[in-house]
């Protein structure tokens, strides 16, 4: 009788392990998605709320966007958001290719 309960405790140690391996790679799975499936957005109009569905942009790193933006003007480059507060080398990198640039001077500019 020992033998069996010792057999189902580890049957159900297994599970639980098997769950939560299960769990945690649904959830880094999700997370590729979301980078894989971004929207794509021109930080010189973009509302926080538009920022923040950049992947890996937080509601923090999008006010702070947007805070920069209306004290320092329009974005002329996508580097330049290496000097809003929070925003690094490698985030940059990462979600470059979510980013746009446009409007760069107004309306009535073409560059």
């Amino acid at each position: 009788m020992r033998y069996f309960e010792s057999r189902k405790s580890t049957c159900l140690l297994l599970a639980a392990i098997l769950l939560v391996l299960f769990g945690l790679s649904t959830n880094v799975a999700a997370e590729e998605k979301k980078v894989l499936t971004g929207k794509t957005v021109n930080i010189n109009t973009g509302t926080i709320e538009e920022l923040a569905l950049v992947p890996l942009v937080s509601q923090e790193l999008a006010e702070a966007i947007v805070e920069y933006r209306e004290e320092n003007g329009d974005f002329q480059v996508i580097e330049e958001l290496l000097q809003v507060d929070g925003f690094s080398r490698n985030l940059l990198r990462r979600v470059k290719t979510f980013l746009l640039l446009e409007g760069i001077g107004g309306d009535e500019c073409t560059c």
